[in-house]
């Protein structure tokens, strides 16, 4: 047991949120029907909402419901509709066991919503689990517009930094997309996709674009962790 925490002690883990720990569909499925009921117009069903082309469309900016170009208001889903989200089953367990034989957790989001994303952990019980929280709302002021990118690899390193992570310990880095695959590598992570959320549509782990471990939930990644062998 002294061993294994000694092992955890040298472990951190930096967590993305959206689709990764956070069920985030009915925030945004209540989102889009708020404005349709605000422009007065019927809303698709909900699988076409909650459908990767329409999430692009948003994205691209040529998503308008009625008068609303929803990318301008798209960033309500995060401040305003996260008392909706829930934390995958299973992840409330996992983080528990994982902060409490001492490995190091971060959560960074390249999206906004740092408050709620703290109330929302607050609400599971789970905020204690955590060092730093961040999101897009936590860029230094006056950095003008950054990729999601740059913005989940300028939060990844303050992360770690505030968690007093050393390159001799050990670091992974879990997602459920192609981005947070790029962060894990560019970071020198062992990189953990997860099937939850975007997952879905993420390469096999082990080819040159996938994850080096492929789970089919963030709540397996305890035993993945704790599991493993010591580096060095």
């Amino acid at each position: 047991m002294v061993e294994e925490m000694g092992r955890a002690g040298r472990t951190t883990v930096v967590l993305d949120r959206d689709g990764t720990l956070l069920d985030f569909y009915e925030m945004f499925h209540r989102f889009v029907l708020d404005l349709h009921r605000q422009e007065g117009v019927v809303p698709p069903p909900r699988d076409e909402i909650l459908g990767f082309g329409y999430w692009s469309s948003i994205t691209s900016g040529a998503l308008h419901i009625g008068a609303v170009r929803v990318r301008d208001r798209v960033d309500e889903v995060a401040h305003r509709y996260m008392a909706h989200g829930t934390l995958y089953p299973g992840v409330v367990p996992m983080l528990s066991a994982l902060s409490g034989a001492g490995v190091r957790l971060a959560l960074v989001s390249s999206w906004v919503g740092t408050e709620a994303t703290v109330a929302l952990l607050e609400r599971y019980a789970v905020r204690p689990c955590f060092g730093p929280v961040l999101t897009r709302d936590d860029l230094e002021a006056g950095d003008g517009p950054v990729s999601d990118a740059d913005c989940k690899t300028a939060l990844a390193r303050r992360a770690l930094d505030g968690l007093g992570h050393a390159p001799d310990h050990r670091l992974y880095v879990v997602g459920d997309t192609p981005s947070d695959i790029a962060l894990g590598r560019r970071l020198g992570a062992v990189v953990v996709g997860v099937r939850t959320g975007n997952g879905g549509g993420l390469p096999a782990e082990g080819t040159p674009e996938g994850p080096d471990v492929l789970l089919r939930s963030a709540a397996d990644l305890g035993g993945l962790i704790l599991q493993a062998e010591p580096v060095g």
